[in-house]
Order: structure tokens, then sequence, then C-alpha cells
């Protein structure tokens, strides 16, 4: 006759229990480690994307390829219109609450200096964003880099009563380093720029061309 034994009985029950927790504990490590229980990211759609930059449904894509993790975005935008004291800006947020971060900011304004190279050195490159900046054809002068792209546009053909003034810079900004590598950050910034200095140009009611590459 088979003798049974409690302790022993209890023993392997005991060990089944252990070896199940093993089993799982390391299924949902693996889990987790492969990203399936970390926070999602925010959906952004065409809709979500500030009016003054466009084409909007190509800027969401880029977005969703190069902007850091965040379970929601916002944005933020205003276009002053006018002459002399045109303006345009859209920001983009990541998160909420204390932990919102300012991720990108787009913004064209008329220039106060009398050529674009001091553009580049001194109103618009400052610090960390304008590392790297290498020239690209696009309107009167452009330049990207990792963290910015500068386009500078004549726009009125007639001076203003400043005659700086018939000049706009529109410049993309990545506040917080973008979720790619170098050259795919280039390439975001510049086609993000060039979107943006397009629909600049038609607010502004430029009258020079604007020189920008088709697309």
């Amino acid at each position: 006759m088979a003798r049974f034994s409690v302790a022993g009985g209890k023993s392997k029950i005991v060990s089944g229990v252990l070896l199940s927790c093993i089993l799982v504990g390391g299924g949902l490590g693996i889990a987790a480690w492969q990203g399936a229980f970390a926070e999602g990211r925010g959906d952004i759609g065409a809709g979500d994307v500030c009016p003054n930059v466009s084409p909007r449904e190509n800027v969401a894509e880029i977005f969703h390829s190069v902007l850091p993790k965040y379970s929601s975005y916002s944005f933020s935008s205003r276009v002053e219109p006018g002459r002399d004291l045109f303006a345009s800006w859209c920001d983009v947020y990541g998160g909420k609450g204390k932990g919102r971060k300012y991720l990108v900011s787009f913004y064209a304004h008329p220039t106060a200096t009398d050529s674009w190279i001091e553009v580049r050195d001194g109103e618009i490159v400052q610090g960390e964003y304008g590392e790297g900046l290498e020239p690209f054809a696009a309107g009167a002068r452009a330049w990207v880099g990792p963290r910015m792209a500068v386009i500078g546009m004549t726009c009125w053909k007639k001076k203003t009563a400043k005659p700086e003034m018939n000049r706009l810079v529109a410049t993309v900004t990545a506040k917080m380093p973008l979720a790619t590598e170098h050259d795919k950050s280039v390439s975001a910034l510049k086609k993000l720029a060039i979107g943006f200095a397009r629909e600049v140009h038609r607010e502004a009611k430029c009258e020079w061309p604007s020189r920008l590459p088709e697309g």
C-alpha cells in the first residue's frame, strides 16, 4: 500500500506555488521590460496641430515619430496679423500638470538686423539650440541642426517705416532633444520649418516669392 506523507505533500504544493510565482513574475518582468505596462504615447491628430503650422497631417505624422514619449500632448498658437508687427507662433507640450514639458517652439517675426548672418549668429541662434547648424536651400537663407531650423524670407517689396521689417524669420526649435537620431532630427526640423514658413509667407501676405522647396 502506498503511503502518503503530509509533510511531503505540503512540500510539493509549496514548491509548485513558488514555481508558478517565479514563472508568472518572470513573465510580468519580461512584459514590463518590453513596454507592455509602460505609459502609452498620446495620440496626435491633424486637428490637434496648430492651424498656423502646415500641412497639419504631415506635422502630426512627424510628431508621432520624433517627439519624446508622453501620454498626452497639447498645443497653443496665435497669429498677430499686420505688416510691421506680424508674428506667428505655435508651442507644443508633452504631459500634464507639474510634469508638463515644453517640447517644440514655432516662431516667426520680422527681423531687426541688417543681414541674415547677424540673424543666424545673434538674434536667433543662442546656446545649445544653435549648435551644429548647416545651411540648406530654402527662402533667402536657411540653416538647420538637430535642435533648430531657421528660414529667412524677404517678404515685402516696398520698404516699411522700419526697413528691416521687410524680412521675416521663421524658426522651429526643439526645446527638448527629439527622440530620434541626429540625421532624423535634422530632417524632421527641416520639414517642419519649411511647412511653417510656407504658412507664414501666406498669412503675412508676402509680396516676394517664398523660394521654398515644393512639398
